[in-house]
């Protein structure tokens, strides 16, 4: 539902030789819910996710299966305070909240 996290996945792409973890958190709306959980019980997540966030292609199944993971993503959200998406969370602990573009990403990971 975070069309800055749609355009800063798109952002994310151009990026090379970095791991990236991407952790639902299903905060903004009522369906939020369920499209983390038809992502996350989909066959193949990271399709499913690079599809709906680069391409928006449509969501698919029902989401029926253990998306317990989701609910400690909301847990570790809420602990560390994290209220907004996107919220990038560096190896080092320091975090950047909104979405910010391919450059500034790269300054950001040249300094840590």
């Amino acid at each position: 539902n975070c069309g800055y996290c749609k355009r800063f996945e798109k952002d994310l792409a151009k990026i090379n030789n970095v791991t990236i973890h991407t952790f639902l958190i299903p905060i903004l709306g009522a369906d939020s819910g369920t499209k983390s959980r038809q992502i996350w019980c989909s066959a193949d997540k990271t399709k499913t996710w690079d599809d709906w966030m680069q391409r928006d292609v449509a969501l698919k199944g029902d989401g029926s299966c253990n998306a317990d993971a989701l609910t400690a993503n909301l847990d570790f959200a809420k602990k560390y305070r994290i209220t907004g998406t996107p919220t990038l969370v560096f190896e080092n602990g320091s975090r950047v909240p909104g979405a910010v573009n391919a450059q500034q990403i790269e300054e950001l990971l040249a300094k840590r």
